[in-house]
C-alpha cells in the first residue's frame, strides 16, 4: 500500500511517541532543590513537558537569567540521567514501520534538544524511520514547537500544508502546527488536557485510532 501522493506527518515527541515524564519529573524536580525553588504542585509539574524548560522555570517566577542558570543545570542532569528513564508509548514504532512502508514521510517536531531527542530516538530503534529530525536547539533561537516546525518545513521543502499531519499531545502542538494551516491529531496518552486536545481538528486515545485517522487523513 502506497500514498496517492507524498503526505508528510509530524511527530511529536515527549508525551506522543515516549512517556519521558519519569526523567523530566526527576532532572526538574533536582534543579528545583539545586537552586533551592519553591516546589510547585504535582498538578503543575504534570504540565511540564512540552514547552521549553526555561518558559516553566519564568513561569514559576524566575528571571530570563535565572531560568537559562537553571536550564543548564536542568540539561546536566537529564543527560545523565533523566533521559534513560523514558519509555516507548505501546505501538508506536510498530505504528511507525508501517506508515514507512506505507510511503509516508516522516518527520519529528519536538521542542525536545536535538542531542537528547535523537539519543531517545536511537534507544527505542525509531530514528532510523524518520527522514528528517526536526528538534529544538539548546542553545540557540529554535526553541518554540512553531519554530521547530518552520524548520522541519524549510529542511524539507514542505509547502502544502493540506499534505502535512502533525501528531501531538500538547497545546503547543495544536497552536504550533495551526499557525502554518497545517491539522494535528491530539492523542490523549500525553501529557496535555482535554481543553487542549479540543481545539485540535482529531482527537485519539490509541495507536490503533490514530493510525485509522491518518489513514481516512490519506
Amino acid at each position: 500500500m502506497t500514498t496517492p501522493s507524498k503526505k508528510t506527518l509530524l511527530f511529536d515527541l515527549d508525551g506522543t511517541l515516549v512517556d519521558s515524564f519519569p526523567g523530566i519529573r526527576t532532572s526538574f524536580l533536582h534543579t528545583l532543590h539545586e537552586k533551592n525553588w519553591e516546589i510547585p504542585s504535582e498538578e503543575r509539574i504534570s504540565q511540564v513537558p512540552g514547552p521549553p524548560m526555561e518558559w516553566t522555570f519564568q513561569d514559576l517566577g524566575m528571571t530570563p537569567e535565572q531560568a537559562q542558570d537553571a536550564l543548564q543545570t536542568y540539561l546536566e542532569h537529564y543527560g545523565q540521567v533523566g533521559w534513560d528513564l523514558s519509555e516507548a508509548f505501546p505501538g508506536m514504532r510498530d505504528l511507525l514501520i508501517r506508515l514507512k512502508y506505507e510511503g509516508f514521510r516522516l518527520c519529528t517536531a519536538t521542542s525536545k534538544g536535538e542531542f537528547f531527542a535523537e539519543k531517545v530516538l536511537r534507544k527505542f530503534e525509531m530514528f532510523d524511520l524518520f527522514e528528517f529530525m526536526g528538534a529544538a536547539t539548546d542553545n540557540g533561537n529554535r526553541r518554540s514547537k512553531s519554530a521547530v516546525i518552520k524548520h522541519v518545513l524549510n529542511s524539507v521543502g514542505l509547502d502544502e500544508p493540506n499534505d502535512i499531519l502533525m501528531i501531538g499531545d500538547r497545546s503547543h502542538d495544536i497552536e504550533g502546527s495551526s499557525e502554518f494551516g497545517i491539522d494535528c491529531v491530539a492523542v490523549t496518552w500525553g501529557y496535555g488536557s482535554k481543553t487542549e486536545w479540543d481545539a485540535a481538528r482529531y482527537t485519539v486515545s490509541t495507536a490503533e485510532e490514530l493510525e485509522r485517522i491518518i489513514h481516512d487523513w490519506a
